[in-house]
């Protein structure tokens, strides 16, 4: 299966929730994750952004469970994602060290899930970045990866019409503001 997802920036969160009570989404979920970042300087640009087609790590944390993650940075397209749960944190930082990986920032954020139709929309009140809109599909091939991501964004406008599509992925964001606080 193939994750097909569009992010955007949030401005009136309460107006985007009365919009998901009119289209009858249905909560699914609410719960805090935490996802520790971990990266590796071959995938690195000068400003410890993480090259088109480079790796991550994360080690995400909700509900007192914990997954070992490994995905390919893809700003605008499909992406590898492995994922595994994870028993123990130490020694998933210590395999992640042994292969080379550094752990880089946290990522933190409450999490609130709906579902509409065939579709998962996640807003997600990040620390430090605010909030933000997730909608995210799921296909069977990679030919129809074109008209999810198109579906994904004709419901953003209908939910939310005036929603600036965002292609950074939050670990972007926080780098960048990370950046800046050094060249300061």
């Amino acid at each position: 299966m193939i994750e097909v997802e569009i992010r955007a920036h949030i401005d009136n969160l309460p107006k985007l929730k009365k919009n998901l009570r009119e289209i009858n989404a249905r909560l699914i979920s609410k719960k805090q994750q935490t996802d520790r970042i971990f990266g590796r300087d071959d995938f690195l640009d000068a400003n410890k952004m993480v090259i088109e087609g480079g790796f991550i790590a994360r080690i995400r944390t909700n509900d007192n469970k914990s997954i070992l993650e490994f995905k390919e940075i893809r700003r605008n397209g499909i992406a590898l994602e492995l994922s595994s749960a994870l028993h123990d944190i130490d020694a998933g930082c210590k395999f992640l060290q042994k292969l080379g990986f550094r752990e880089a920032f946290t990522v933190s954020k409450k999490r609130t899930s709906y579902r509409y139709k065939d579709v998962i929309i996640c807003l997600d009140a990040v620390d430090q970045l605010g909030d933000f809109i997730e909608i995210e599909k799921t296909v069977s091939k990679s030919a129809l990866t074109k008209q999810a991501r198109q579906e994904c964004i004709q419901l953003l406008n209908e939910i939310m019409p005036n929603a600036k599509l965002e292609t950074r992925k939050y670990g972007d964001l926080i780098q960048e503001m990370m950046n800046k606080k050094i060249q300061k």
